[in-house]
């Protein structure tokens, strides 16, 4: 879903003091993904001397974290491993060393001694890694804690833990770990999920979502309170259709915020919410954790769209955006109308072969005059090219005018929109007649293919 980091490579000098040993450098390769640290230069460890002197032990005065990242002294420390009045070896130093760069959350780092053998200070030079990289976390359906006890009760275990996660390294693995963790404390044998999501119309963050997945956690029943007339008929649907279903919390598409304040943002209350939510958990088979979900709708105000913006790009200029959009400036701020305009947008670029754009629409709310702008960005990746085209449902006749009409080959530019508009733009091939067909893409996102599946079927009179 995310492209891949290719990782980096960074150097890291080896472990000096003002005594004992003189300085040296040793060129290493720091690669998140490999989650290992290779020592190229044989010669350059004979700098250490011996075995002897690597596994001298120093007494640590203090340790200094020299850089800019939004991580305090104290989780830092913890999450090196080392802290004033312990012992250290230069191999020590090298493992630590080796568990801040496992993390994924340095970009740079570099680590000596300085000092006397009885009072050494530890530095480590270190540098964040690109905000960029970091993805926003959502816990989905762990409905054990509350939703503001958990995230505390993750960064306990660890410590780096601030409420991202970054993309490369393995502090996923390590936050999987710490929710088993917590959830056996509750009783819990589960099993934990983690998958990294892209960005949506409606939710403009990267997101690291975590996942209970066993046992299933399903609403057993669902108690809005706040609702008036105008929406009672929707929600009430909702409602009824929610029972039994999966029950989802977080930010990702299709959680219990996103559906219900949907039917709020369509009617222009963008700064509508949730509060007060409260779960209780009912008696059920350990293979099921059913929920009943209490929670109160507050509507806000009315806002009304103040700006559209799209900058433009070669696949759609601004001009053409604004002329096909369905919200204008002074118009109720309708969520369905903003998706309808930006599903418009995604088509253009996905009829150009960019399979995995994502189109986001962030919102800046004025809360005085209760109207809103929405400032669109379009990230489209990397351009996709077809590798196959399967006809199926079709005779040995229809199968010869397909092949002849059929004009996107191997290699080309894959159009999304040229395989939906097939039939419409040759209806003059009489074999065709009363039938219709329906298509799926299967995307390769290492070799930036798309096998397409055209499957013809005649239409019921």
């Amino acid at each position: 879903m995310f492209a891949k980091n290719p990782g980096y490579s960074r150097w890291t000098r080896c472990l000096q003091t003002t005594r004992c040993l003189p300085p040296c450098r040793v060129s290493a390769t720091l690669n998140p993904h490999m989650r290992l640290l290779k020592f190229l230069s044989t010669p350059a460890l004979l700098c250490l001397a011996s075995a002897t002197a690597f596994a001298q032990q120093y007494t640590i005065k203090n340790v200094v974290f020299d850089g800019k990242t939004p991580y305090s002294q104290s989780a830092l420390e913890a999450a090196s491993g080392l802290k004033p009045g312990a012992t250290i070896s230069k191999a020590d130093l090298q493992a630590a060393s080796q568990r801040l760069v496992d993390t994924g959350a340095f970009e740079d780092l570099s680590s000596s001694l300085d000092g006397p053998i009885k009072a050494i200070t530890v530095i480590f030079k270190i540098k964040g890694v690109d905000p960029a990289r970091l993805l926003t976390a959502t816990f989905d359906n762990f409905v054990w804690f509350s939703p503001e006890e958990l995230p505390a009760e993750v960064q306990k275990l660890v410590p780096l833990f601030d409420g991202t996660v970054p993309e490369a390294g393995n502090q996923t693995d390590s936050i999987v770990a710490a929710l088993k963790k917590l959830l056996s404390g509750k009783g819990v044998d589960a099993t934990v999920s983690f998958e990294p999501v892209a960005p949506s119309p409606t939710q403009p963050l990267r997101l690291a979502e975590f996942h209970v997945s066993k046992p299933s956690v399903r609403f057993h029943s669902l108690t809005l309170n706040g609702v008036t007339p105008p929406f009672s008929e929707p929600l009430n649907k909702l409602i009824t259709a929610a029972a039994g279903r999966p029950y989802i919390e977080g930010l990702v598409p299709f959680s219990l915020n996103n559906a219900v304040l949907a039917v709020y943002k369509n009617a222009g209350y963008q700064a509508s919410s949730i509060t007060s939510l409260a779960r209780k958990l009912t008696p059920a088979s350990g293979l099921n954790a059913d929920v009943d979900v209490t929670a109160t709708v507050e509507p806000g105000d009315v806002y009304h769209l103040s700006k559209l913006e799209w900058a433009g790009s070669p696949i759609m200029s601004a001009e053409g955006f604004a002329a096909d959009e369905r919200l204008h400036p002074g118009d109720v701020a309708s969520q369905k109308a903003l998706l309808i305009s930006l599903r418009k947008l995604e088509t253009a670029y996905r009829n150009k072969g960019y399979m995995d754009v994502v189109v986001t629409a962030t919102p800046q709310l004025d809360t005085t005059s209760h109207q809103v702008a929405f400032t669109i960005n379009a990230v489209p990746g990397e351009q996709y090219k077809l590798h196959a085209v399967t006809p199926v449902g079709l005779s040995d006749a229809q199968q010869k005018d397909f092949i002849r009409a059929w004009k996107m080959q191997p290699g080309d530019v894959f159009d999304e929109g040229y395989a939906s508009s097939f039939l419409t733009n040759n209806s003059a091939i009489t074999s065709f007649n009363g039938y219709s067909a329906r298509f799926k893409t299967v995307a390769d996102p290492d070799a930036h293919t798309v096998d397409l599946l055209m499957t013809f079927s005649r239409d019921v009179k």
